[in-house]
Protein backbone atom coordinates (compact mmCIF):
# COMPACT_ATOMS: atom_id res chain seq x y z
CA UNK A 1 0.00 0.00 0.00
CA UNK A 2 2.83 2.38 0.90
CA UNK A 3 4.49 1.73 -2.43
CA UNK A 4 1.22 2.55 -4.20
CA UNK A 5 1.00 5.96 -2.38
CA UNK A 6 4.59 6.72 -3.27
CA UNK A 7 3.96 5.96 -6.92
CA UNK A 8 0.92 8.29 -6.97
CA UNK A 9 2.90 11.06 -5.27
CA UNK A 10 5.76 10.63 -7.75
CA UNK A 11 3.34 11.00 -10.66
CA UNK A 12 1.61 14.06 -9.15
CA UNK A 13 4.86 16.01 -8.55
CA UNK A 14 5.63 16.79 -12.21
CA UNK A 15 1.97 17.59 -12.92
CA UNK A 16 1.87 20.02 -9.98
CA UNK A 17 5.24 21.61 -10.82
CA UNK A 18 4.25 22.60 -14.38
CA UNK A 19 1.54 25.18 -13.43
CA UNK A 20 3.82 26.63 -10.73
CA UNK A 21 6.65 27.03 -13.25
CA UNK A 22 4.27 28.75 -15.68
CA UNK A 23 3.22 31.23 -12.99
CA UNK A 24 6.86 32.09 -12.33
CA UNK A 25 7.47 32.80 -16.04
CA UNK A 26 4.49 35.16 -16.47
CA UNK A 27 5.77 38.14 -14.46
CA UNK A 28 9.16 38.11 -16.20
CA UNK A 29 7.61 38.07 -19.68
CA UNK A 30 5.55 41.15 -18.75
CA UNK A 31 8.81 43.01 -18.06
CA UNK A 32 10.01 42.57 -21.65
CA UNK A 33 7.22 44.66 -23.19
CA UNK A 34 8.54 47.15 -25.79
CA UNK A 35 9.52 50.56 -24.43
CA UNK A 36 7.53 53.56 -25.64
CA UNK A 37 9.23 55.75 -28.26
CA UNK A 38 11.32 58.63 -26.91
CA UNK A 39 9.55 61.98 -27.06
CA UNK A 40 10.46 65.46 -28.25
CA UNK A 41 10.27 67.69 -25.17
CA UNK A 42 11.34 70.76 -27.15
CA UNK A 43 9.22 73.02 -29.37
CA UNK A 44 10.00 72.55 -33.06
CA UNK A 45 11.05 75.98 -34.40
CA UNK A 46 9.20 77.90 -37.12
CA UNK A 47 12.47 79.36 -38.47
CA UNK A 48 15.22 77.32 -40.10
CA UNK A 49 18.51 79.24 -40.21
CA UNK A 50 16.82 82.66 -40.53
CA UNK A 51 14.17 81.46 -42.99
CA UNK A 52 10.53 80.81 -41.99
CA UNK A 53 9.43 77.16 -42.16
CA UNK A 54 6.31 75.29 -41.08
CA UNK A 55 7.20 73.31 -37.91
CA UNK A 56 5.18 70.29 -39.11
CA UNK A 57 7.52 70.04 -42.15
CA UNK A 58 10.67 70.27 -40.01
CA UNK A 59 9.51 67.93 -37.22
CA UNK A 60 10.07 64.54 -39.03
CA UNK A 61 13.74 65.46 -39.66
CA UNK A 62 14.49 66.02 -35.97
CA UNK A 63 15.26 63.36 -33.34
CA UNK A 64 13.69 63.05 -29.88
CA UNK A 65 15.30 65.05 -27.08
CA UNK A 66 14.87 67.75 -24.47
CA UNK A 67 16.52 70.89 -25.85
CA UNK A 68 16.96 72.34 -29.34
CA UNK A 69 19.40 75.08 -30.39
CA UNK A 70 21.00 76.58 -33.50
CA UNK A 71 24.68 77.11 -34.19
CA UNK A 72 25.78 79.24 -37.15
CA UNK A 73 28.61 77.96 -39.30
CA UNK A 74 31.64 80.06 -40.12
CA UNK A 75 30.82 81.80 -43.40
CA UNK A 76 32.94 80.83 -46.38
CA UNK A 77 32.94 82.44 -49.82
CA UNK A 78 29.66 81.39 -51.39
CA UNK A 79 28.59 79.13 -48.47
CA UNK A 80 26.64 79.97 -45.33
CA UNK A 81 24.61 77.82 -43.02
CA UNK A 82 23.86 76.51 -39.58
CA UNK A 83 23.46 73.36 -37.55
CA UNK A 84 20.38 72.43 -35.57
CA UNK A 85 21.44 70.72 -32.34
CA UNK A 86 19.27 68.51 -30.15
CA UNK A 87 20.65 68.02 -26.63
CA UNK A 88 23.95 69.49 -27.84
CA UNK A 89 24.41 67.05 -30.75
CA UNK A 90 24.17 68.10 -34.43
CA UNK A 91 20.90 66.76 -35.82
CA UNK A 92 20.55 68.76 -39.02
CA UNK A 93 22.84 70.79 -41.29
CA UNK A 94 21.34 73.52 -43.46
CA UNK A 95 23.32 75.47 -46.06
CA UNK A 96 22.91 78.04 -48.81
CA UNK A 97 25.52 77.58 -51.51
CA UNK A 98 26.34 79.77 -54.53
CA UNK A 99 27.87 77.85 -57.46
CA UNK A 100 28.47 78.41 -61.18
CA UNK A 101 25.31 78.25 -63.30
CA UNK A 102 26.33 74.93 -64.87
CA UNK A 103 26.28 73.19 -61.45
CA UNK A 104 23.48 70.65 -60.88
CA UNK A 105 21.71 69.53 -57.69
CA UNK A 106 23.48 66.16 -58.01
CA UNK A 107 26.84 67.95 -58.18
CA UNK A 108 26.00 69.79 -54.96
CA UNK A 109 24.66 66.71 -53.16
CA UNK A 110 27.89 64.79 -53.66
CA UNK A 111 30.18 67.53 -52.28
CA UNK A 112 30.99 68.20 -48.62
CA UNK A 113 28.60 71.16 -48.35
CA UNK A 114 25.82 68.94 -49.63
CA UNK A 115 26.61 66.38 -46.96
CA UNK A 116 28.24 63.94 -49.37
CA UNK A 117 24.96 62.05 -49.66
CA UNK A 118 23.81 60.23 -52.76
CA UNK A 119 20.50 61.66 -53.88
CA UNK A 120 20.40 60.44 -57.47
CA UNK A 121 17.53 58.03 -56.89
CA UNK A 122 14.95 60.80 -56.40
CA UNK A 123 15.03 63.76 -58.74
CA UNK A 124 12.23 65.96 -60.09
CA UNK A 125 11.73 66.06 -63.86
CA UNK A 126 12.99 69.64 -64.03
CA UNK A 127 16.08 68.49 -62.05
CA UNK A 128 15.52 71.31 -59.55
CA UNK A 129 15.15 69.08 -56.47
CA UNK A 130 16.90 65.90 -55.30
CA UNK A 131 16.21 64.09 -52.02
CA UNK A 132 16.56 60.91 -49.98
CA UNK A 133 15.74 59.77 -46.44
CA UNK A 134 18.85 61.65 -45.24
CA UNK A 135 18.18 65.10 -46.75
CA UNK A 136 17.80 67.06 -49.94
CA UNK A 137 19.20 69.68 -52.31
CA UNK A 138 17.30 72.33 -54.26
CA UNK A 139 18.10 74.95 -56.88
CA UNK A 140 16.68 78.19 -55.47
CA UNK A 141 14.88 80.77 -57.59
CA UNK A 142 16.72 83.93 -56.51
CA UNK A 143 15.43 86.76 -58.75
CA UNK A 144 17.44 89.73 -57.36
CA UNK A 145 20.42 88.53 -55.31
CA UNK A 146 22.03 91.10 -52.99
CA UNK A 147 25.29 90.64 -54.87
CA UNK A 148 24.34 91.63 -58.46
CA UNK A 149 27.39 89.80 -59.88
CA UNK A 150 25.67 86.52 -58.97
CA UNK A 151 22.51 87.19 -60.97
CA UNK A 152 23.60 85.72 -64.31
CA UNK A 153 26.72 83.68 -63.62
CA UNK A 154 25.75 81.84 -60.41
CA UNK A 155 22.97 79.69 -59.01
CA UNK A 156 21.90 79.47 -55.37
CA UNK A 157 21.35 76.00 -53.89
CA UNK A 158 19.79 75.03 -50.56
CA UNK A 159 20.89 71.85 -48.80
CA UNK A 160 19.53 69.97 -45.79
CA UNK A 161 21.36 66.97 -44.31
CA UNK A 162 19.98 64.80 -41.49
CA UNK A 163 22.66 63.44 -39.15
CA UNK A 164 22.70 60.33 -36.97
CA UNK A 165 20.53 57.26 -37.34
CA UNK A 166 17.32 59.18 -37.98
CA UNK A 167 15.81 58.77 -41.42
CA UNK A 168 12.76 60.70 -42.52
CA UNK A 169 10.37 59.40 -45.17
CA UNK A 170 11.38 60.47 -48.67
CA UNK A 171 8.06 62.26 -49.09
CA UNK A 172 8.80 64.26 -45.92
CA UNK A 173 12.32 65.31 -46.98
CA UNK A 174 10.99 66.32 -50.40
CA UNK A 175 8.38 68.59 -48.77
CA UNK A 176 10.98 70.01 -46.38
CA UNK A 177 13.61 70.87 -49.01
CA UNK A 178 10.93 72.29 -51.34
CA UNK A 179 9.50 74.52 -48.60
CA UNK A 180 12.94 75.63 -47.43
CA UNK A 181 14.07 76.53 -50.98
CA UNK A 182 10.85 78.53 -51.49
CA UNK A 183 11.43 80.36 -48.20
CA UNK A 184 15.04 81.21 -49.18
CA UNK A 185 13.82 82.44 -52.58
CA UNK A 186 11.43 84.87 -50.86
CA UNK A 187 14.10 86.19 -48.47
CA UNK A 188 15.69 89.66 -48.61
CA UNK A 189 18.91 88.03 -49.83
CA UNK A 190 17.12 86.97 -53.02
CA UNK A 191 14.99 90.07 -53.44
CA UNK A 192 17.40 92.96 -52.97
CA UNK A 193 15.27 95.43 -54.95
CA UNK A 194 12.36 94.97 -52.48
CA UNK A 195 14.41 95.39 -49.30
Amino acid sequence: MKSFKRAVQQRMKPAFMLPVAALLVLPTSACTAPEPEAAKSYTVPNVLCDNPIEPNLLEPALPPGRKISTKEETKLIGVEGCHILVDGVSALSVRKVWRESSTTVLDVSSLWYGGGIRLDSKLTKDRRYAWSTKGGVARVHCPEPKDPKRKHDYTLFATIVIFGDLKAKESETKKLITAYATSVGKSAGCNASKS
